[in-house]
């Protein structure tokens, strides 16, 4: 390949990576669906077993369960991290209520709901 083929193939590999990463991180200006503020029923559960089952609320963009913890809102919900390493995804269920995947050091480990009361 000559020298002046490379800025050629420099700049088609900075745009598939561009376009890459839009495609797996979002683009700037992307809607949020934030969680809806209420009670809910929060409900753990892993191997299909429920491990807990509690009252929780959303209040001020926060999910309160046994302590406050942050929402992140995302286009089909949001995500809380409970504490380093474990975060839960909230996706609509188009209910009015939230379920999705839990991890915990990137390996799904059970899934969450919250059921509006």
């Amino acid at each position: 390949m000559s020298i002046r083929a490379r800025p050629a193939v420099f700049r088609t590999a900075a745009i598939a990576v561009a376009v890459g990463a839009a495609t797996l991180f979002g683009t700037v200006g992307q809607a949020s669906a934030d969680v809806e503020p209420g009670p809910y029923t929060s409900t753990t559960w892993s191997a299909g077993i429920v491990l807990l089952q509690r009252d929780a609320r959303v209040e001020g963009g926060e999910l309160v369960l046994i302590g406050r913890y942050p929402i992140h809102p995302t286009p089909e919900g949001g995500y809380v991290d409970l504490f380093p390493g474990h975060r839960v995804l909230l996706i609509s269920d188009g209910r009015g209520g939230y379920a999705g995947p839990a991890y915990f050091g990137g390996v799904e480990i059970g899934s969450i709901t919250l059921t509006p009361r």
